[in-house]
């Protein structure tokens, strides 16, 4: 599995679980010092969930950056934006982070090295996508910045393919661009706003839709990468395409008794077993012969976790 899927998904499951807490929850008008704690609490949570995606959407990136390094493909042939991404955005972005990590104390000069290193591989080879190629415009990822990152992998129309697949496994079906924005403008106000206070609510529907932002962007990501990565012609030239569709599911689905294998659009499962493990091992399994996406939905059909055979 993803380290980066991984991490994201324990700090995410982490945040809902602390909203069960009751320290977390306003008491009477009256009870003003936990009150206040309560605040400052869920304020801090609003910073850690968003981090949490912010940090997804640049290590996943990274990781996908890795497979198509190992691509046939000559640099010049990889999608051009992807071209421009790897040599003038990674030094710009590499710069402005080195800066950052100076006036943290932090040496910038391994950084800046790295980053040199991987930028001049693009012209001697092997071939070293810098991780500063995406996600790294800024101090926070936008929307745009994210919708860009998949851009970049030649995928088209990206905010609304993944709105379309977080629906599709039961994550809802609010535009997530629209939540993604909402997302970071309430992560700054917790952040930033002495006023600010994040209720509840508000954390849960966004730890949600962070799944299904990180679920739409993942599947997609790893489709396009994989694709570059096996291709045995240029890119450069090629019309940016959708995924969505041809980005199929195989569920583990919770039910009274145990955990049924269901491939999506099929009436009944294919599997069933009392055993977690044993059914996410068998739709893997099931998965990876057809490069198919794999989603743990939990006894409401909402989706818990999942993997990509694209890029594992």
């Amino acid at each position: 599995m993803s380290m980066a899927r991984e991490s994201f998904l324990d700090r995410i499951h982490t945040v809902q679980d602390a909203l069960a807490q009751p320290l977390l929850i306003d008491q009477t008008l009256m009870d003003i010092a936990h009150n206040n704690r309560a605040k400052i609490l869920r304020n801090g949570l609003m910073v850690v969930a968003f981090n949490a995606l912010e940090d997804f959407l640049r290590q996943r990136s990274a990781e996908l950056l890795k497979l198509i390094s190992r691509t046939s493909l000559k640099f010049g042939d990889l999608p051009r934006e992807l071209v421009l991404a790897a040599t003038a955005e990674a030094m710009r972005a590499a710069h402005t982070h080195a800066m950052i990590a100076s006036k943290q104390g932090d040496d910038p000069i391994p950084l800046l090295q790295l980053a040199a290193a991987e930028v001049a591989s693009t012209s001697n080879g092997p071939l070293s996508l810098s991780r500063f190629a995406l996600g790294y415009n800024g101090s926070n990822v936008t929307a745009d910045e994210v919708g860009s990152m998949l851009k970049t992998l030649n995928v088209a129309d990206a905010w609304n393919e993944m709105t379309r697949l977080g629906s599709r496994v039961g994550l809802g079906a609010v535009p997530l661009k629209d939540a993604y924005a909402q997302g970071l403008r309430l992560r700054n106000q917790a952040a930033h706003w002495a006023g600010a206070n994040v209720q509840p609510t508000e954390l849960l529907t966004f730890c949600q839709q962070a799944k299904a932002i990180a679920l739409g962007f993942d599947l997609l990501g790893s489709r396009a990468a994989r694709l570059i990565h096996d291709s045995t012609s240029t890119y450069a030239q090629r019309q940016r395409e959708r995924h969505a569709d041809g980005i199929t599911i195989v569920f583990v689905n919770h039910t009274g008794s145990g955990y049924a294998n269901h491939r999506e659009g099929a009436q009944r499962p294919f599997k069933v077993h009392r055993d977690r493990d044993a059914a996410w091992l068998r739709a893997m399994a099931a998965a990876r012969r057809k490069y198919e996406g794999v989603v743990e939905r939990d006894r409401s059909g909402t989706a818990i976790r999942w993997d990509s055979t694209d890029c594992p």
